[in-house]
């Protein structure tokens, strides 16, 4: 009895971590579902934002409520600023002069502004 009791005990404490742990991924997960939304999927699975969905959930989950939050409104500022202005003078604008990849793609110009706009 005293076993069982003992065994009971351990696994309630290990699965209190875990169900917080899992509230945080649940958050996290319908924050990159919010900015797969926000920017689409071409911009979201690009170089510059995240290779797959798991990278978005699992940087997303290290950062705070109000910190994912001001993640996708910079986010949605950002492109709707890249359409308003289109994509040249965007880039001209974040100053990404630089070019990779096989078809010359420019730089992080959308990355640079997130960064600007959810750091202020």
């Amino acid at each position: 009895m005293t076993k069982r009791l003992l065994v009971l005990a351990a696994l309630t404490l290990f699965a209190l971590p875990a169900a917080a742990l899992g509230s945080a991924n649940t958050a996290a997960s319908a924050s990159c579902k919010a900015q797969l939304k926000a920017v689409g999927p071409t911009n979201f699975y690009s170089a510059a934002m995240y290779k797959s969905f798991g990278a978005c959930v699992s940087k997303a989950s290290h950062l705070t409520a109000a910190q994912r939050q001001a993640l996708l409104s910079a986010e949605k500022q950002c492109r709707g600023e890249q359409t308003a202005t289109g994509v040249a003078a965007f880039d001209a604008k974040y100053d990404t002069k630089q070019k990779h990849g096989k078809q010359g793609a420019t730089s992080n110009s959308f990355g640079k502004c997130v960064s600007a706009l959810a750091s202020a």
